[in-house]
């Protein structure tokens, strides 16, 4: 009888398998919620044997099924000689997710390139069922540059994330703009602000922050010395002391660019501003919570959950909806209130220099209709070249000559949104790389303290601040404008030419190994394929002979920057170590820069040197020991946040390396301060 009854299961099994092919996804999912229950029952009221027989048959045959169809999908995927890219095996069912909860997820996939290559492929749910979700890795610069860059318009798509979009208001957001029409206005309008000719009108500002920024590391020094002296505070609260300033002074140099804001305290003031403060809290919202777990919520894969009345908000499974009203809220207060602010201020005519400020004083010479019949303010200082490149890309057509209503509304609506995205893009990956930078230079005094003294060499040359400097050079920091000296170099024709050198290369090379070693974005927000795509890798080492690989329409696509930073095939075995003298030319580099060379490889050579402010090297970081003398202390660092890798508190005492670096600092911020510390 148990043959008999095994034999008739297995042709329910088959059935099923039948049916999870045929039906549809609603249909199978009332399916399985009906036998289950059908299951429960028959346990509650039947406890005989054959009944437990029976139950475990048909768990076995559901299994069965689902094995069945697993490998249907499967060989009908590779039943051509184009497959999907290598992975680890998913699971029934629930495919790779279980792959994907990895606390540094970037590191995980950085393990599972190494096993299964530069492209790879993982799955929410079992790739054969057709609800499933495809991510694919890119682990090199190569495919990276193929795919992202060669084919740039079938992967500059963004997927359609219910969660941070629709729900939390994110939706227009740059970083979650679908490719279109309006990801095209809005990049158009980053590049009318911070093209060549505004560039210079934002030294100014970036300088006053920052020396403003060093009179309150001064001033924290100084306070968290004096609570150390009469308490046994440990040195990872020292640091406290510092992350707010930092953010501060991220938050406000990024404040003042975009919206021309400035915060009305000093550095050396503990402030809660409203603007600061509102900053914090979406910037918080959207990097460790909206995109927390790689920024995919359980509502993006099964969109109908959105559609649950607030009766179920109370279990688990819906807990995102009330969260995601809270953050929506909050999201759409910092888009509204710093632009209301910015048009306040243009009303009064108090305004400052600014993203948004530059754009709505020449709103009639942006908006497409007004390009289109030539009709630009005369004090416009947005070059035409750059109007009309962006009233093509916004496909605008011939229209009266005042700008209607409905085109003015979108152009306000586009900067707004715009200009929020740059401050919630800037705002931490300013406050992570000056933590990094803080950070390597603990390592680097540790083992000597090489790269402090190099980078104090080449500044001192300009600022005057060593303790030999000639007395013809007046003390001062370094400014923007110190970064590059006008050079004659011969060209290929036999003459000269004049190009800008890095006057300080060492300096340059140390901020471009805070970014490769800190890595401060280790994965990018996931792009989505518009269209099936066959790639085939370049050829390595360990597969010197690639297969085509078959890349479904809909797939997320993640570059991993970690894997890319921390190459060993790239850096060397010393990936770990920080090494600025890895990002100085060589003498072959040097000699295409600067004399005689090919202009594609100069072009190639240019593009690979990354630039950045180096006026902190005013500073000597140390910690003082029990005994009061200078010491180092590199202890474990962790990094909990979800999409920036921005370390937590650890021991450090930041402080000015001499009284003429102190008496310079003072003089350039907030001089009248200087007695009183």
């Amino acid at each position: 009888m148990r043959a008999i009854c095994v034999g008739s299961w297995i042709s329910v099994a088959s059935f099923y398998w039948w049916f999870f092919l045929k039906t549809t996804l609603l249909t199978r999912l009332l399916t399985c919620f009906l036998i289950l229950e059908a299951l429960t029952d028959r346990q509650h009221h039947y406890q005989g044997p054959m009944d437990v027989l029976t139950f475990l048959v048909l768990i076995i045959g559901l299994v069965y099924s689902l094995y069945l169809y697993s490998r249907s999908g499967k060989q009908a995927s590779q039943s051509g000689t184009v497959r999907i890219p290598p992975g680890p095996k998913p699971l029934p069912l629930f495919g790779n997710i279980f792959d994907l909860t990895a606390k540094e997820l970037w590191v995980k996939a950085t393990a599972l390139a190494q096993t299964y290559g530069p492209v790879y492929q993982l799955s929410i749910l079992h790739p054969s069922l057709s609800i499933s979700q495809p991510l694919v890795f890119l682990s090199s610069p190569e495919v990276c540059f193929d795919l992202l860059d060669k084919k740039g318009g079938m992967y500059s798509d963004k997927p359609k994330l219910v969660m941070a979009g629709e729900l939390c208001g994110c939706d227009d957001m740059v970083a979650f703009t679908g490719y279109g029409a309006q990801s095209r206005r809005q990049r158009k309008l980053i590049g009318l602000a911070f093209s060549k000719e505004r560039i210079p009108a934002y030294q100014g500002l970036i300088e006053r922050e920052t020396a403003g920024f060093l009179t309150g590391l001064v001033s924290a020094h100084t306070s968290s010395a004096s609570t150390a002296s009469s308490s046994s505070q440990p040195l990872p609260s020292r640091f406290l002391s510092y992350i707010p300033l930092i953010r501060r002074y991220a938050g406000q140099l990024t404040l003042s660019v975009i919206y021309g804001y400035t915060v009305p305290t000093s550095y050396t003031q503990n402030v809660h501003d409203k603007f600061l403060d509102m900053a914090e809290d979406c910037v918080d919202i959207l990097s460790n919570k909206i995109a927390s777990g790689g920024g995919i919520w359980l509502v993006d894969i099964f969109p109908w959950l959105k559609k649950a009345p607030k009766s179920l908000e109370s279990i688990p499974l819906f807990s995102f909806l009330p969260k995601s009203r809270a953050w929506k809220a909050k999201m759409v207060e910092f888009v509204e209130k710093p632009f209301e602010w910015v048009k306040a201020e243009i009303e009064k005519g108090t305004q400052k220099p600014s993203f948004c400020s530059t754009l709505l004083e020449n709103s009639d010479a942006v908006v497409p209709s007004a390009v289109t019949n030539g009709h630009m303010k005369r004090k416009s200082d947005i070059s035409p070249e750059l109007l009309s490149s962006w009233a093509l890309a916004s496909s605008a057509v011939a229209k009266p000559v005042t700008a209607n209503a409905k085109e003015y509304a979108q152009f306000e609506f586009d900067l707004k949104w715009t200009a929020n995205s740059m401050y919630s893009a800037s705002g931490d990956t300013t406050v992570t790389t000056v933590m990094h930078y803080f950070l390597a230079i603990l390592q680097d005094m540790d083992t000597g303290g090489e790269v402090v003294r190099k980078a104090r060499k080449e500044l001192d040359l300009v600022t005057g601040l060593a303790d030999d400097s000639p007395p013809a050079i007046k003390p001062r920091l370094p400014s923007l404008s110190d970064r590059y000296v006008d050079v004659d170099v011969p060209d290929a024709k036999g003459g000269t030419r004049k190009v800008k050198k890095p006057r300080f290369p060492y300096v340059e090379a140390v901020m471009s190994e805070v970014w490769r070693w800190g890595v401060v974005v280790p994965l990018n927000l996931p792009h989505r394929l518009t269209e099936d795509d066959v790639y085939t890798p370049p050829p390595s080492p360990s597969n010197p002979n690639p297969s085509p690989m078959f890349l479904r329409k809909g797939s997320l696509i993640f570059g991993n920057i970690w894997s890319i930073l921390r190459s060993k095939e790239l850096f060397g075995d010393d990936v770990d170590e920080f090494k600025p003298e890895r990002y100085l030319p060589s003498p072959h580099e040097e000699a295409v820069l600067y004399g005689p060379h090919d202009e594609d490889e100069y072009e190639m050579i240019r593009k690979e040197r990354k630039k950045r402010d180096p006026r902190s090297y005013v500073f000597g970081p140390c910690v003082e020991g029990e005994d009061g003398k200078e010491s180092v202390i590199i202890e474990k660092v962790d990094f909990n946040n979800s999409v920036f890798r921005t370390p937590d508190p650890f021991g450090v005492d930041i402080r000015p390396r001499s009284e003429k670096a102190l008496e310079v600092i003072m003089l350039a911020g907030e001089g009248e301060e200087a007695e009183s510390l």
